[in-house]
């Protein structure tokens, strides 16, 4: 009978993530991070399922133990690289992107037979090994990131182990259960310190061009969200046609999508600067006809729970033509924009939302 090794990624803290928070977001970060672990399978582990925020994988060709390490380091560093970005990079203020670099990653690992089922055109492993794995996801481990090995791969790598192992038993079934784990902590600081070194890019801001301020009788959460949901840009733009943007993806700072205009597509980029006491949302384009780059920020201003300051700033870059007509078109895009906040305000301050 052939014989498998059987690989788990978790992703600890989800059952918190989606119930306490927004569902939506929560899919496409929980998404996010598992293609990511798919991405980083040195061992070419074959996929069998995604099982909610695991994947569970084997492989006939057994690796050597410094391989299983180096796979479990590869995948945990790059998650944490994703969740850090993920939060320099944030514009949602929902629960389920704050909390994005609070989750964490497990690995179990198990080693016996390989017994395969098939239903349909359907083929995957079955029976007692994989049941054990599965058993094995409800641990005492008291700890949030770590890889776990069965008694079965214990004894496969022992001659290797040269690390400390903390062995642990439970009772599954009226029986006991040996396994052992290595706490992985040292990888999520590592990535912290990394972070840390790097200096922070953001947009070279300069003295706006134009300044618009407004106060909208409307919630600052609920006008935010309607700047940076793209699906909801056509509602208060009415410029735009329709918007084109990865759905499975949200929008942070680097998102890409096309504005369809009436008479042509602008391709703007999300950009955002650091604030301790406002929600800042803005975007920059190369697209417009003399301009090198346009760009602007809609710095957000809670007064309460349904008033909020709006100031919008306006960056113009001109081409050498567009030097000429410096008046004429920041008269016309400071007209533009005014008509988009009146608009945005007329939107937001209704007791419906989409």
């Amino acid at each position: 009978m052939a014989e498998a090794l059987y690989f788990m990624p978790d992703i600890s803290g989800f059952s918190d993530f989606v119930n306490e928070t927004e569902i939506e977001h929560s899919i496409h970060i929980i998404a996010e991070l598992l293609e990511l672990l798919l991405d980083n399978n040195t061992l070419n582990l074959q996929l069998v399922e995604i099982e909610g925020d695991a994947l569970f994988m084997f492989s006939t060709k057994i690796p050597s133990y410094e391989e299983l390490m180096q796979q479990t380091e590869t995948m945990l560093e790059e998650f944490h690289r994703h969740t850090k970005e993920y939060d320099t990079k944030r514009i949602c203020t929902c629960g389920s992107c704050k909390t994005t670099i609070d989750l964490d990653l497990k690995f179990l690992v198990h080693y016996g037979d390989l017994t395969m089922i098939k239903v349909k055109n359907i083929i995957k492993p079955y029976g007692r090994e994989v049941i054990q794995i599965h058993r094995l996801l409800k641990n005492q481990v008291p700890v949030q990131e770590y890889v776990l090995f069965t008694e079965n791969i214990y004894i496969l790598y022992q001659n290797n182990m040269i690390e400390s192992w903390t062995k642990k038993t439970e009772i599954y079934d009226l029986q006991n259960l040996n396994y052992f784990y290595k706490i992985l902590d040292n990888i999520k600081l590592k990535v912290e310190e990394e972070s840390q070194k790097e200096a922070q890019k953001n947009e070279d801001f300069t003295i706006p061009d134009a300044i618009i301020n407004r106060t909208f009788n409307a919630n600052i959460e609920k006008i935010h969200r309607y700047l940076s949901e793209l699906k909801y840009r056509h509602i208060w733009d009415k410029e735009v046609m329709r918007v084109e943007f990865d759905e499975n993806e949200v929008n942070r700072v680097g998102t890409e999508h096309n504005c369809v205009l009436k008479l042509g597509t602008l391709k703007f980029e999300t950009i955002s600067r650091p604030s301790k006491d406002s929600l800042i949302y803005g975007e920059k384009t190369e697209s417009i006809i003399f301009l090198k780059k346009f760009y602007y920020l809609v710095n957000l201003h809670a007064l309460d729970l349904n008033a909020t300051e709006i100031s919008l700033n306006l960056y113009l870059e001109y081409t050498f033509l567009g030097s000429f007509m410096k008046k004429s078109i920041l008269k016309r895009i400071t007209k533009m924009w005014q008509n988009k906040l009146e608009s945005l305000h007329q939107v937001t301050k209704s007791e419906l939302f989409p």
